[in-house]
C-alpha cells in the first residue's frame, strides 16, 4: 500500500531554492536528529545490560551515527545555503597522471572499493532529481531497513 503524497512537496520549478520548502526540510532533518541522538543514546544504555547481543547493538549503533552524520552534513548544507551545483561541479581529487583518486571522504563514506567503483561511475544527480525527492517516503525506507 502506497501511502498518499502531502502538500509538502515542492514545487519542480522552485524546489531547493523555495525558503519555504528549505525550512519545512530543515524542521524534518532537526526531528530525524533528534530521533538517531535518542536512539543511539538508548543503545548506548542498552549494551551494558546483562543478557543483550552486544555485537548486533554495536552494528545498529554505527549505522545509527553513519545515518546522523549524513543527516547533520545535509543540515549544515541546508543552513548554509550551499547551491547543489555547485558542491557537484567541485574539481575531484586527481593525482600524478591525471585520473581520479579516492578522496579520504570516500574512504570514510563507502564500504568498498566496489562499490567506490560502482559510484564514480555513475553520473553525478541532477537537480531535477534532488528537487523530487519525498523526503518522508526516504526517511519511511532509511527507517525500514
Amino acid at each position: 500500500m502506497e501511502s498518499p503524497k502531502n502538500d509538502e512537496s515542492p514545487n519542480p520549478s522552485t524546489g531547493l531554492s523555495s525558503a519555504e520548502y528549505r525550512a519545512k526540510l530543515l524542521t524534518k532533518l532537526n526531528c530525524l536528529i533528534a530521533v538517531l541522538e535518542v536512539a543511539i543514546a538508548k543503545i548506548s544504555r542498552s549494551i551494558d545490560l546483562p543478557g543483550t547481543n552486544e555485537e548486533r547493538l554495536l552494528k545498529i549503533r554505527s549505522n545509527l551515527e553513519n545515518t546522523l552524520s549524513i543527516c547533520k552534513r545535509a543540515k549544515n548544507t541546508l543552513v548554509k545555503g550551499i547551491d547543489s551545483a555547485s558542491v557537484r561541479q567541485s574539481s575531484p581529487a586527481r593525482s600524478r597522471g591525471g585520473k581520479e583518486r579516492m578522496s579520504y571522504r570516500d574512504y570514510v563514506e563507502l564500504s568498498s572499493i566496489e562499490e567506490y567503483q560502482k559510484f564514480k561511475a555513475m553520473p553525478p544527480i541532477k537537480s531535477e532529481e534532488l528537487e523530487q525527492i519525498d523526503i518522508d517516503d526516504l526517511v519511511k525506507k532509511l527507517f525500514n531497513n
